[in-house]
């Protein structure tokens, strides 16, 4: 077992006021361990367990937490990441970077004109099937204690413990539960892209659940090989992941859901693409003419059912090369990778979309925030 850097990633809401969730959870630890123990999760066995309930139990406290005024909030953020101090300390570097201090407070003014939904990746013990399974448990605990603290503010994507398709369809099942709107994968689990053939089963699942369409956030992360049992990164640069192979990481993601034809055989999957599509704009044309019997249904499906978010400065040119294979404005959303961004990226990344001369009033409006209640629709929480 080889612990990696990884990224927890979240979806963050930012509209009216905020009501605090008033029922007790002072039994919340207990209930955790009774459900897990129930699924056949030994949560009681991992080192990680102890701090990671001790932070739940610190957001149903909400005393010390001042509301910011969100009067102004009009944009859904549909990329950011929520990083507890206990998962901070299990994974102090992502992709290459140190991993960035978050906290409620801190969160809630940064999203006074946002509105956001989280969602994170438990792939932290690459080839340990039990602290994958038990962290995604943890995790997805986390993030609905937060959304139930602050249910007008926060919504969250459900961890999974990819690659271990039977687990996952169990951890989604209960992500239910909790109120997860929609399903977080990162863009490989243990050097397994989304089109591996072992994530079928998966994926299959969620395409026969009675929901009008599934929602699958695909995050970039770490490239991995897996040398006889031990997990080494395959970034071949001297630069770190998240600068530069996090792009391309998305690109083959897509490629291996198009090549496999996941995309094809599962209609009730919607993906949600960070980044506007990293680096796969820039080569699309070259693969999918590589495999022409899939090349029209497949550009549909980029069309229709796949929604590109704009985290980071990708509306001073890079939106254009999307734009560009007709994919229509109506399936853009907002992003901000907060808080993983620089501080000074977050502004002039709002302004270019703000002051883009392809775009007109009535798309910047629907890219901030009415394409993202168009695609949740009613799981979103009410505001």
């Amino acid at each position: 077992m080889v612990c990696l850097k990884r990224s927890l990633f979240a979806f963050v809401f930012g509209i009216s006021a905020c009501v605090i969730a008033t029922r007790t959870q002072h039994d919340a630890p207990d209930r955790i361990l009774r459900n897990a123990r129930r699924d056949g999760i030994d949560l009681e066995s991992l080192p990680f367990t102890t701090s990671a309930l001790a932070g739940i139990r610190a957001i149903h406290d909400s005393s010390k937490v001042t509301i910011p005024n969100f009067s102004n909030a009009s944009r859904i953020d549909v990329h950011v990441h929520v990083v507890p101090e206990w998962y901070r300390a299990l994974v102090p570097f992502t992709g290459g970077i140190p991993t960035p201090h978050w906290d409620v407070q801190s969160h809630l003014q940064f999203m006074a004109n946002n509105i956001a939904i989280s969602a994170p990746g438990a792939d932290v013990y690459l080839g340990d099937e039990e602290s994958t399974i038990g962290l995604a448990r943890l995790l997805n605990e986390y993030l609905a204690a937060l959304a139930r603290t602050y249910p007008k503010r926060f919504a969250f994507y459900a961890a999974m413990p990819l690659p271990y398709s039977q687990a996952a369809i169990r951890e989604a099942e209960h992500a239910t539960t909790l109120g997860a709107v929609g399903i977080g994968c990162l863009s490989n689990h243990e050097g397994h892209y989304l089109g591996a053939a072992l994530l079928n089963p998966f994926f299959a699942f969620l395409n026969t659940r009675n929901t009008s369409k599934e929602m699958i956030y695909v995050h970039p992360t770490e490239s991995v090989l897996n040398v006889n049992g031990s997990f080494l990164s395959a970034n071949p640069t001297q630069y770190p992941s998240g600068i530069v192979e996090f792009y391309f990481e998305t690109a083959r993601t897509i490629m291996d859901l198009t090549i496999s034809q996941t995309i094809l055989n599962y209609t009730k999957l919607n993906f949600v693409i960070p980044h506007v599509g990293g680096g796969f704009p820039a080569v699309e044309d070259r693969f999918i003419k590589s495999y022409p019997a899939v090349e029209a249904r497949a550009k549909e499906v980029y069309r229709t059912r796949f929604w590109w978010d704009s985290a980071g400065p990708t509306y001073f040119a890079q939106v254009k090369g999307l734009l560009a294979y007709g994919v229509p404005t109506g399936q853009l959303l907002f992003g901000t990778d907060y808080p993983y961004a620089p501080l000074f990226a977050y502004g002039p990344s709002v302004a270019a979309i703000t002051n883009a001369d392809f775009l007109n009033g009535t798309e910047k409006v629907s890219i901030f925030a009415e394409n993202a209640m168009r695609l949740f629709g009613t799981a979103l929480p009410a505001i």
